[in-house]
C-alpha cells in the first residue's frame, strides 16, 4: 500500500446511491473502498435519498461491508413529490452546513471530494470549503448537448445549472478528476490548469465479475438503462435485420431505469414493430449479483452507443463490466474507445449508428468464435490494466496527495 505521512480525512459528498443501486454507486463505493484499502479514513454524505426501483431504506446512517460510513443528510427515501422534494433539499443543506461546520477545526487535514452536479448544493459546498480552507476535488462524469435540455422550462434550468457549474463553481476546485479525454479538454480551454486535471474513465472490481459459469442460454447481452443514450434501438435494428438474413439470434436486456417509470414497455413496443420480440428477454431492474448471474449467461456482450456529446464525454461502467466477465464483447465507436483498446486486438468495434455494420460485426463473431475469444482475452488484459480499481485508486491517491498538498501549500506561501 501506498504510505503518507499526513493524516487526511476523506469526506465525499454525493446525490447519487450509496454503496449500491446503479453505475454511479458502483463507482462510488469502489472509489472508497480503494481509498479504505490504502489506510485512507473515508466518509459518503448522501445529499439525497436512496432510489432504486422500490427499494426503502430506513437507517440513517449505516456502514458498508467493508467498512464505510455512510449517512443521509435528510430522507433515506428519494422523494417524488415536488414539495417534499423541496423540504428534503433544505434539510439536506441545513445538515450540509451543520456537519462542514463540524469539520472546521481539522480544516488542515480535511479532503472534501464532490460527486455531484446540484448547482444548488455545489454553492453551499464550493464556497464553504473554500472559506474553511478545506482540500476539494470534484469528479466531472458527464457533459450533454444543449439540445437535449429545451424541451422545457425545467430542461432549460438544468442546462444553466450544467454550465454553471463548468464556469463558476468547478474551477473553484483544487483537482478535477474527469472521465474522459473530451472533459480534460473543455476544463482546460474554460482555463482550468491541466496539471490538476486527472483523466480515469472508470473503476471495476475485476474480482466480483470473474465469470464462474460457463453455461450459455443468450447469443447476446446487454446490461443497463435501455435507453436511446445506450443505442439499444440500433442494436434492435440489427437484430432484425440478421433476423431478415437468416439468423435469429436471443437478446438478453439486463436492466432498466433506476427511478421513475420503466422504459421497458417502449421498448417492448419497438421489438414487436420490429417483429424481433421473440427474440428479446427483458430481466427489469435487478441487483448487482443478479446483473452477473444474467451476464454469465450471455456469449455477446454488446453496447451500441450513438456518437453523441455526452457518450464522448463519459465511459460506461458496464464496458468494464463486460470485460471483467471475460465476454466477447462488441461496441460503436464512441468517446475514448479506440485511444484505450485496440479495433480487432482488444475489441470488436463497430461505426455507431451504422445499424448494417452493427449486424455485420455480429455475425463475424457468431460465425467465427475462435477469432472473437482470442480478442476477447486480449481485452480483458487491457481492461484490467485500465479500469481494475485497486490499482486505479492507488494512481488517483499519489496524484491527488502530490497535487492537492501542492495547491494547498502554495496557496498558504501567498
Amino acid at each position: 500500500m501506498f504510505k503518507h505521512s499526513n493524516n487526511i480525512e476523506y469526506y465525499l459528498i454525493t446525490s447519487s446511491n450509496f454503496p449500491s443501486g446503479g453505475a454511479s454507486a458502483v463507482y462510488l463505493n469502489l472509489l472508497c473502498k480503494g481509498l479504505n484499502l490504502n489506510s485512507r479514513k473515508v466518509s459518503v454524505w448522501l445529499l439525497k435519498g436512496h432510489a432504486f426501483g422500490n427499494q426503502i431504506k430506513s437507517d440513517k446512517t449505516g456502514i458498508t461491508e467493508d467498512g464505510i460510513k455512510f449517512k443521509y443528510l435528510s430522507s433515506t427515501s428519494r422523494q417524488s413529490n415536488l414539495f417534499k422534494k423541496i423540504i428534503d433539499d433544505l434539510v439536506s443543506i441545513f445538515t450540509l452546513v451543520f456537519n462542514l461546520f463540524k469539520l472546521f477545526n481539522r480544516r488542515k487535514s480535511v479532503t472534501i471530494l464532490v460527486y455531484n452536479d446540484d448547482l444548488h448544493f455545489n454553492l453551499i459546498i464550493y464556497p464553504l470549503s473554500k472559506i474553511f480552507k478545506f482540500k476539494l476535488v470534484s469528479f466531472v462524469f458527464e457533459y450533454y448537448d444543449k439540445a437535449d435540455f429545451q424541451q422545457s422550462l425545467t430542461s432549460k434550468i438544468k442546462w444553466y445549472w450544467l454550465i454553471a457549474n463548468i464556469k463558476i463553481v468547478n474551477p473553484l476546485s483544487d483537482c478535477l478528476i474527469v472521465f474522459s479525454d473530451f472533459l480534460r479538454h473543455l476544463y482546460i480551454t474554460k482555463g482550468f490548469n491541466e496539471n490538476q486535471i486527472y483523466v480515469q474513465p472508470n473503476l471495476t472490481d475485476f474480482d466480483f465479475w470473474k465469470n464462474t459459469d460457463t453455461s450459455i442460454k443468450y447469443q447476446l447481452g446487454y446490461s443497463g438503462t435501455p435507453s436511446m443514450k445506450d443505442g439499444l434501438p440500433d442494436l434492435l435494428q440489427a437484430l432484425s435485420l440478421l433476423q431478415s438474413q437468416g439468423l435469429n439470434l436471443s437478446l438478453l436486456v439486463i436492466g432498466d431505469s433506476v427511478f421513475g417509470k420503466s422504459l421497458i414497455p417502449n421498448i417492448k413496443n419497438v421489438c414487436r414493430d420490429l417483429q424481433i420480440e421473440n427474440l428479446v428477454t427483458f430481466t427489469g431492474l435487478v441487483s448487482l449479483q443478479e446483473v452477473k448471474d444474467h451476464i454469465s449467461q450471455c456469449r455477446i456482450l454488446v453496447l451500441t452507443r450513438p456518437n453523441t456529446i455526452q457518450t464522448k464525454a463519459g465511459f460506461p461502467t458496464k464496458l468494464g463490466e463486460y470485460f471483467a466477465s471475460e465476454k466477447q464483447i462488441l461496441v460503436t465507436d464512441f468517446g475514448d474507445i479506440e485511444k484505450y483498446f485496440k479495433k480487432d486486438t482488444d475489441i470488436v468495434i463497430a461505426e455507431c449508428g451504422n445499424i448494417i455494420d452493427i449486424a455485420s460485426n455480429i455475425r463475424w463473431m457468431i460465425e467465427n468464435p475462435a477469432d472473437a475469444e482470442r480478442i476477447s482475452i486480449s481485452g480483458y488484459s487491457t481492461a484490467e490494466a485500465l479500469l481494475e480499481y485497486k490499482k486505479s485508486v492507488l494512481k488517483l491517491i499519489k496524484f491527488l496527495e502530490k497535487k492537492v498538498k501542492y495547491t494547498y501549500n502554495t496557496s498558504r506561501n501567498d
